[in-house]
């Protein structure tokens, strides 16, 4: 691979790019169809249990796909990506495979929510912090095409899933077997191009054209200079602006996916009809595809803090207007509106986080700050739960709304620690 950054998007970069980009969308994108196993589950399997009993299936769900994050970051570091997208992609499908035999609550947590999970985080961070391992100059951008595979996998996961469930030829098992089909030859893919890069040989005391005593050296291989991973670690986790990240990304995550999870229960509460409910998931999804893209791209140009930090405040602000939408078309708006927002947070966080690591703590940065994210993003279910059933609506609007602008004034100060020129590009 050439190390001139103009020639970084080579051949073999691209094919990362789109193994991670099927990666995601396996992983990421079927959790986004959550919401359709939660309202088939409340009316068949799961029928005896409540609503926010069954939502703890998607949280435990996320939090191990966040909280796993920052070990396997370290252990991408340290070992490569090869053996767990491997070992994650073998994990995701078993875990479908198992949740098709399942009839009782607990099963549904082990296979669903516990180990799919785990089997998730294990394949999706270590080929996400693979991309910016390759990718330098543009990364931001790249990384936005890759968490766009998520968001395509929340428009059809949910379609083709929803329409499966409706036939009664095909029930519940059969649809679960059906995506874990589709999904081997995907992962496939994923683990046969997700490779780690060359490792670019670093001479100790040898100059690589010519030693100190004149000797041309530049056909030799010169000895790797060892990388101290504890002592990295601990440097990144003791920057200011690392610290700051993972905080803000902390609390920006306890009012994030609200709208993501509640907005067809929401079009319900307002009498739209229940076709529009249910592609409001689509609708907030598809603009996060472009909300992944466009930010990223234009991230590598003006500052990946400085275009995080607009998309957070925007989103908080949009947030705010959740509950004055009473039309179709306002609906609609809004939907494409938010999600395009809160697209820009997801795709880049990981740039950021990319941007205060070291070429040897990649993954562990992006697993850091996705780490950070466990408890809040689990969190987020069951208080939004709680909010609607006892305060309504307009609560979960105004508490989504705050978290996303405080989480975007700690991306302010995180920018500010790295330079506090206003015209700055970070």
């Amino acid at each position: 691979m050439s190390s001139d950054p103009e020639n970084e998007y080579t051949t073999r970069a691209w094919l990362v790019i789109f193994g991670a980009f099927t990666c995601l969308f396996c992983t990421v994108g079927f959790l986004n169809s959550f919401g359709v196993f939660e309202d088939y589950y409340a009316t068949a399997q799961l029928a005896h249990e409540s609503q926010s009993t069954i939502g703890w299936l998607g949280a435990m769900a996320i939090f191990f796909l966040f909280s796993i994050s920052t070990i396997a970051g370290a252990m991408l570091d340290i070992f490569g990506p090869k053996l767990m997208i491997w070992t994650g992609s073998v994990g995701t499908v078993f875990a479908i495979m198992m949740t098709s035999l399942c009839k009782e609550f607990y099963q549904f947590l082990l296979a669903q929510g516990i180990l799919l999970g785990i089997s998730m985080a294990l394949a999706t961070w270590p080929a996400l912090a693979l991309v910016g391992q390759y990718i330098k100059k543009k990364r931001a951008a790249a990384m936005g095409i890759v968490l766009a595979g998520s968001s395509l996998g929340g428009i059809i996961w949910p379609v083709a899933i929803d329409q499966l469930l409706k036939r009664p030829d095909i029930g519940f098992p059969w649809t679960m077997r059906i995506v874990g089909f589709i999904m081997i030859p995907l992962f496939a893919f994923s683990c046969v191009v997700c490779k780690s890069p060359p490792k670019a040989r670093i001479p100790m005391d040898v100059d690589p054209e010519n030693d100190s005593a004149g000797n041309d050296t530049s056909g030799e291989s010169a000895p790797e200079k060892k990388v101290d991973h504890k002592k990295e670690a601990i440097a990144l986790f003791r920057q200011p602006s690392m610290q700051l990240l993972c905080l803000a990304m902390f609390i920006t995550y306890f009012g994030m996916f609200a709208p993501f999870f509640y907005t067809t229960s929401y079009a319900v509460a307002k009498g739209f009809s229940t076709t529009l409910a249910f592609y409001t998931v689509s609708i907030v999804n598809g603009a996060s595809f472009l909300g992944r893209i466009i930010p990223g791209i234009l991230a590598d140009r003006f500052g990946r803090f400085n275009c995080c930090i607009v998309s957070t405040l925007s989103a908080g602000i949009i947030a705010f207007c959740w509950t004055s939408v009473d039309s179709v078309p306002g609906l609609v708006i809004w939907c494409a509106a938010y999600g395009f927002a809160s697209g820009g947070i997801l795709s880049l966080q990981q740039a950021c986080a990319a941007q205060v690591a070291t070429p040897s703590t990649f993954g562990l940065a992006i697993g850091g700050v996705a780490g950070s994210t466990a408890f809040s993003a689990m969190a987020n279910v069951p208080i939004s739960g709680a909010l609607v059933e006892n305060y309504g609506y307009l609560s979960l609007s105004i508490f989504s709304g705050v978290a996303l602008l405080l989480g975007g004034m700690l991306l302010i100060i995180a920018r500010l620690v790295q330079n506090k020129k206003l015209s700055a590009i970070i």
